[in-house]
């Protein structure tokens, strides 16, 4: 009997052990995904953020785009489909296109993008690996290459490589730490280069965020080039037409 009660002990302590993970992954990956609400990268839906529910490729498509700061990019490419199974009437057919021409997405073959298929942590990881500098990453080397790239420490980048059924909750994980991670040869984090390089994220906005600090290097987003400085000897009228191509442009 005292065996039994031993038994029921170890097993009712395990059992908590395990709500009081999940529902710490559950708290931490609401807090992420708030941050990326307030950097405008994750809306969620309707329902909300919808964590705990499955993440199809097409939905991974468009999160990429959104971290590269390419989304409004996509739209404006006016692509043609490339995928038999991407129709232009797809939510997601300018992402998809533009993706692929960017070399960051693949289709399951030559004909197929397979967008309603169930994503994997493997996959999603490699989306963020290609974004991040490393074009040649695929799902078979991703766990050992989230953590040789800095994106994940071990363990987690072999939980979440792992996650059966991979859930909108893993994605934000992923991307909350993409934003810190530094694309391959570059002294930013990828944060930084939304804001700084890409212009597609507000500084103070990022810096309400508290994962962003401005870096030392000079700014070089859309917009910052300052004002038209004409060289030595420059016709008088030439300068004030370049001034105001500049203005306007």
């Amino acid at each position: 009997m005292k065996k039994q009660a031993t038994t029921l002990s170890v097993i009712v302590a395990l059992l908590l052990l395990l709500a009081t993970s999940a529902f710490g992954d559950s708290a931490s990956q609401q807090k992420q995904a708030d941050t990326l609400k307030a950097l405008g990268l994750f809306t969620g839906t309707a329902q909300g953020y919808e964590l705990d529910k499955v993440f199809t490729r097409a939905q991974g498509t468009a999160m990429l785009l959104r971290l590269a700061g390419e989304e409004d990019d996509a739209k404006k490419a006016n692509l043609k489909p490339v995928f038999a199974d991407v129709k232009s009437t797809h939510w997601a057919a300018a992402s998809i296109a533009y993706a692929y021409k960017q070399g960051y997405v693949r289709g399951v073959n030559d004909q197929s993008f397979a967008p309603e298929r169930l994503m994997t942590g493997k996959e999603f990881l490699t989306l963020m690996l290609r974004l991040l500098g490393y074009p040649d990453a695929a799902p078979q080397v991703t766990t050992e290459l989230a953590q040789t790239s800095g994106l994940l420490q071990a363990d987690a980048a072999a939980r979440l490589s792992a996650a059966s059924p991979f859930l909108r909750g893993h994605m934000v994980e992923i991307a909350h730490a993409a934003l810190l991670a530094k694309p391959s040869g570059s002294s930013l984090t990828l944060l930084q280069t939304l804001v700084e390089q890409e212009g597609a994220i507000d500084a103070g906005t990022a810096a309400a965020s508290g994962l962003y600090v401005k870096s030392s290097a000079p700014s070089t987003s859309k917009g910052s080039e300052g004002p038209y400085v004409p060289a030595p000897g420059t016709d008088p009228m030439d300068a004030i037409e370049e001034a105001i191509k500049q203005k306007l442009g």
